[in-house]
């Protein structure tokens, strides 16, 4: 009977403290408007809240010590954004001549009428498909000439400098924004056009055969984001 007792004796203080593996999710608020003071409530489990939070590793104890210790830790993992915008997505140009002397042969045209604003807090590569030159096939000289640029010039660049894209090399580029200050303030650039037209361009429309497409490719999706709607898994 003795060593029974001390048994249960010896055994009792391995017991004193208990902790618990768990992972529950809790109930998150953000502030709006900013600077506020006024808390939104966001609940738990909604896949497009702005932030969720977890607790997990639950510990408690029972004894006559003096002292009890525990680890603690806060992590967060954040997930890459973006914000862009783009005052617009079709140049329409109406050439009324080939140049300003009528004994011209061909004739060069530029403008910087659109602008490009994006804002990311990781990496974003830019890619295009489909670039062409213009065409119509039943003109005498069915395509029109294109060159794409970006850039705060004032004035277009010489037409010879190399910041001009020609369409169909686009499609091999990829425009790579690095992660930086800039970046995270927002970086706004001039897209300007250029086309070439020549006496042989007869009086039609012309148009990109196919259509082009520009995507913007975030770099750092978090396992936990569904990369096509951009809300929680």
């Amino acid at each position: 009977m003795k060593k029974v007792i001390t048994l249960i004796i010896l055994l009792l203080p391995f017991a004193l403290i208990w902790a618990q593996n768990d992972c529950n999710e809790c109930n998150t608020w953000y502030e709006d408007p900013p600077c506020s003071g006024t808390w939104i409530f966001q609940g738990s489990g909604n896949r497009q809240a702005l932030a969720r939070a977890w607790k997990s590793g639950s510990i408690g104890g029972a004894c006559n010590r003096r002292f009890y210790s525990f680890n603690f830790r806060n992590s967060a993992s954040m997930a890459q954004w973006v914000e862009w915008s783009i005052s617009g997505t079709e140049w329409k140009w109406k050439v009324r001549k080939v140049g300003a002397n009528l004994c011209q042969t061909d004739g060069w045209y530029a403008t910087d009428c659109i602008t490009f604003w994006i804002k990311s807090n990781y990496d974003v590569d830019i890619t295009f498909s489909g670039f062409d030159d213009l065409y119509n096939p039943s003109s005498i000289d069915p395509y029109i000439e294109v060159w794409y640029a970006w850039g705060e010039f004032n004035v277009p660049p010489p037409k010879t400098n190399a910041v001009w894209i020609p369409a169909d090399s686009l499609n091999n580029y990829v425009w790579h924004l690095t992660d930086s200050q800039d970046l995270h303030n927002g970086l706004s650039f001039k897209l300007w056009n250029m086309i070439h037209v020549t006496n042989c361009n007869s009086a039609c429309e012309y148009s990109d055969p196919n259509g082009a497409t520009v995507t913007l490719a975030l770099k750092c999706i978090k396992p936990w984001i569904n990369p096509n709607t951009g809300y929680y898994q």
